[in-house]
């Protein structure tokens, strides 16, 4: 534990954030897009208690869980998210190195595109695409804006979450009032 806050374990600790090449990078936004798209398809598979079947020529026994059918399941969305991860950071990459600019919400913009347009491939239909690829690169680049805190006034913020309660509350006129009316209640 060091002595400043970011190294503290407390709450308010950073994100884990990624340094060095971009080879790294990228392979480090794939495996993790991995994970998840397996936590999601895992998820996804166990939802509904219908038998997972495969259809087709392949087809297993009909009623029963097919162990192609929940591994296409669940590999699916792990493909996905793991290209989507990799291209955005690939692509972040790619423009930090051409544009000799890190943290810059352009780089942001353009690998927000480039994400958007796999994720909008899952589609397939042109104008989902376009649509997706657009809305995931504005969002990318105000995301890139904001900076990593949505919180204006983080005096306020630390007061709501550690701020110490009066050790004695301070009841309102008509809670008196009732418990003056009803004085069995009176030490609630």
């Amino acid at each position: 534990m060091g002595d400043d806050i970011f190294s503290s374990g407390a709450f308010d600790d950073p994100k884990h954030k990624v340094e060095g090449p971009g080879l790294t990078r990228t392979m480090h936004s794939a495996v993790t897009g991995a994970f998840v798209g397996t936590f999601y398809g895992t998820c996804l598979a166990a939802w509904y208690p219908d038998p997972i079947e495969t259809s087709g020529k392949f087809g297993g026994i009909s009623g029963r869980t097919d162990f192609r059918a929940v591994g296409r399941t669940i590999m699916r969305p792990a493909m996905w998210f793991a290209l989507t991860a990799g291209t955005f950071t690939a692509v972040e990459c790619a423009m930090e190195a051409a544009r000799n600019e890190t943290k810059d919400p352009w780089n942001s913009l353009v690998a927000g595109v480039a994400g958007g347009t796999v994720i909008g491939l899952t589609n397939g239909r042109p104008q989902v695409v376009a649509a997706t690829a657009f809305g995931m690169g504005l969002f990318m680049a105000c995301l890139d804006l904001s900076g990593p805190k949505t919180v204006t006034n983080e005096k306020e913020l630390e007061y709501k979450r550690l701020g110490v309660l009066p050790k004695q509350h301070v009841e309102s006129e008509a809670l008196m009032a009732l418990k003056d009316k009803y004085p069995k209640y009176k030490d609630l």
